[in-house]
């Protein structure tokens, strides 16, 4: 039998977990070997790069990681306890797509603008923060939907997208849709059959021998109320989630224009004088 001791460390083998270790522990020996930089143990996105060089990993791969970690941070909410038990109130989508950022940041606006009925409230270089719109027209026609859209991320309270470039070809984008406001809506109906139940089961507690039978109709009632109220909200959260899918295919997979509107363009590409 070989004895694994005897082995040089050339000979040597890791598995993938340990690998991820290594790297980040040889990482963190890494940086606090330097000179600390200024603002404690931050690094700039630059001294990350040349980090990675020396280590042998790829820029695209480091570029991605950044803009991932980008996306990430200001979606990430403060996690209450009740998060642990109804869900993650933030849904989102990422991919890497062929376009530059800003190309791909307007597209993304302008299809979130025409079929999702959002604005945009906050505007940065590389990020967008949108909410939907309060005008009186907006509200009709989301209630009525002839299109059949759904407007399913306008239940959101927040709508952010990210990009972030990989190389010079390719951007991340990220999509992420803040449903707080959604679930505590749901979330009411339980409360309000509790207490509807509660209401009804006060006179048992009087007018019976058994008071304990009181607590039965806000139970079940309560009860009732929790799963319709949950079913709803997963309902809410996968229709969400689909319509950043979505959103995301539409940027990789243009729609092409139907026969009538190319006619209607090589018509005016035609007649109209160039401009």
């Amino acid at each position: 039998m070989t004895n694994s001791g005897s082995q040089t460390p050339d000979d040597r083998t890791l598995d993938r977990a340990a690998l991820e270790r290594v790297l980040a522990r040889a990482m963190e020996l890494h940086v606090h070997g330097d000179e600390p930089e200024p603002g404690g143990e931050q690094l700039s996105e630059s001294r990350v790069l040349d980090i990675a060089r020396e280590v042998g990993i790829a820029p695209e791969a480091v570029r991605q990681a950044m803009a991932e970690e980008r996306a990430r941070s200001p979606l990430a909410a403060a996690q209450r306890e009740s998060d642990a038990m109804l869900g993650d109130p933030t849904v989102s989508a990422a991919r890497v797509l062929s376009g530059a950022p800003p190309e791909l940041l307007g597209r993304l606006e302008a299809l979130l603008s025409r079929d999702e009925s959002l604005a945009v409230i906050r505007r940065f270089p590389d990020r967008l923060i949108m909410e939907p719109r309060r005008g009186l027209m907006d509200q009709v026609a989301r209630a009525v939907d002839f299109g059949g859209k759904g407007y399913y991320l306008s239940r959101a309270h927040e709508v952010v997208v990210s990009v972030g470039a990989v190389d010079a070809r390719r951007t991340h984008v990220a999509l992420a849709a803040d449903l707080r406001r959604a679930r505590s809506r749901q979330m009411a109906l339980p409360v309000a059959l509790f207490i509807l139940g509660a209401l009804a089961g006060a006179p048992l507690a009087v007018l019976t021998l058994y008071p304990w039978l009181a607590a039965l109709p806000p139970l079940v009632m309560g009860w009732i109320g929790w799963q319709w109220a949950r079913g709803a909200w997963r309902a809410v959260r996968r229709q969400a989630s689909v319509s950043l899918e979505r959103l995301l295919d539409k940027l990789e997979y243009p729609d092409k224009p139907s026969p009538a509107q190319q006619l209607l363009d090589g018509l005016t590409r035609n007649l109209l004088p160039p401009k």
